[in-house]
């Protein structure tokens, strides 16, 4: 029977660069994800917002809802404008900016990323590093198994 022999590592330091460089492509694609299902939701809100929003003018101004408010001196306004709101063009505007705000946030955020390294490092170096332990599988302690003398008497 073979046994794996344990290793003991002991970290000194990690690279902030190699943080950084991982911290970057991660927000990135987690970014990327975003902005796709940011997209989805905006084409659903935009194919359904219309109608959801006409429909609540109809209750509110069919309803005793509205006639009630307005006798406490609440006026509705009509939001179907509202509907305008979400315009091709500004909505287009907006998707536009928050993408380019989204990418320009990156680094910073790898760089924030890199700063907690370097806090982390510094950590390293006062405490002595970090052990790390692990099984190398290529050196191998060739053991035999104790053999039980009292059954064969």
């Amino acid at each position: 029977m073979e046994v794996p022999i344990a290793q003991r590592r002991v970290v000194k330091s990690i690279s902030e660069f190699s943080v950084f460089k991982i911290a970057l492509i991660v927000y990135l694609i987690i970014f990327i994800l975003n902005v796709i299902l940011a997209a989805i939701f905006a084409m659903i809100m935009r194919a359904v917002l219309p109608a959801l929003i006409n429909n609540l003018n109809n209750f509110i101004g069919t309803s005793g809802v509205g006639s009630l408010l307005s006798v406490f001196g609440v006026n509705i306004p009509d939001i179907s404008s509202v509907s305008t709101v979400f315009g091709t063009n500004l909505s287009i505007g907006f998707i536009v900016i928050t993408i380019v705000a989204g990418l320009l946030f990156s680094v910073p955020f790898a760089a924030i990323a890199a700063f907690w390294a370097w806090i982390f490092n510094v950590i390293i170096k006062i405490s002595g590093g970090i052990e790390v332990r692990y099984i190398d599988r290529t050196a191998r302690i060739e053991t035999k198994a104790p053999v039980n003398t009292a059954v064969n008497q």
